[in-house]
């Protein structure tokens, strides 16, 4: 199963959540945003802190392709702005957004590759999350995967405390599609308040038709060091 510290979406960080209302705020009135928590890793480099050299990395100007396994997607960048980015051992992870929603698409080894298992395991996640009160799988809504390249997916209404008291009501969309039989899968997630559900379906719609599934692993994104073959 996955990793337990890449479980970062059951996190409700109460700055985070103030920031993303106080934004919204201005953008969309009277809408709430889902929690979002970063990704645990070094943030995207910009021009005012430069990331490390040597520090693995997927994106390419408004494209990322996961180090490790090779998922693909492109982006509109008027639309979409990368929020952060998780590479490590076994992990691509990237976080995307629009002011009203985000998107995570996160590549790990884990189910044995099952994504059946993938997807209930992400569920009971949310129902697990802090401040959750409830969660309703919503089945008379469109979701933005097309049938014919979808995982197994399903679309949630949930309802949470926030830490200053008030109630958020907010839509999750969780897909997950196995990437190399009885290894790898990718964990797709959207997240939006319910009035930004509508607002940005056909954006979100558009992102997810965007990703390419890998033939093939890339080459490891930190090369393995190798035993010295002994000298006859």
């Amino acid at each position: 199963m996955r990793p337990q510290w890449i479980s970062v979406r059951r996190l409700m960080i109460p700055a985070v959540v103030m920031l993303i209302l106080t934004g919204l705020a201005s953008v969309v009135g009277a809408q709430s945003q889902e929690p979002k928590p970063d990704l645990p890793a070094t943030p995207v480099s910009s021009a005012a802190s430069p990331a490390a050299a040597d520090a693995p990395t997927g994106i390419s100007g408004s494209s990322w392709q996961g180090p490790n396994f090779g998922v693909r997607i492109r982006w509109d960048p008027a639309v979409w702005s990368v929020e952060a980015e998780s590479i490590d051992e076994g992990y691509d992870g990237l976080q995307i957004g629009t002011p009203i929603s985000t998107v995570y698409l996160e590549t790990y080894d884990g189910f044995g590759g099952d994504a059946s298992a993938c997807f209930a395991a992400a569920e009971q996640e949310i129902g697990e999350r802090e401040g959750v009160l409830e969660v309703i799988p919503l089945t008379d809504r469109p979701l933005p995967v097309a049938a014919d390249v979808r995982g197994v997916a399903g679309l949630f209404g949930l309802t949470a405390t926030l830490p200053d008291g008030n109630v958020y009501r907010g839509v999750e969309y969780v897909e997950c599609r196995t990437v190399y039989p009885g290894e790898t899968v990718l964990e797709i997630t959207w997240q939006a308040a319910t009035q930004a559900f509508n607002e940005d379906f056909a954006n979100v719609e558009e992102l997810l038709t965007a990703i390419e599934m890998p033939d093939a692993p890339p080459p490891p994104a930190t090369p393995v060091a190798t035993s010295a073959t002994p000298v006859a």
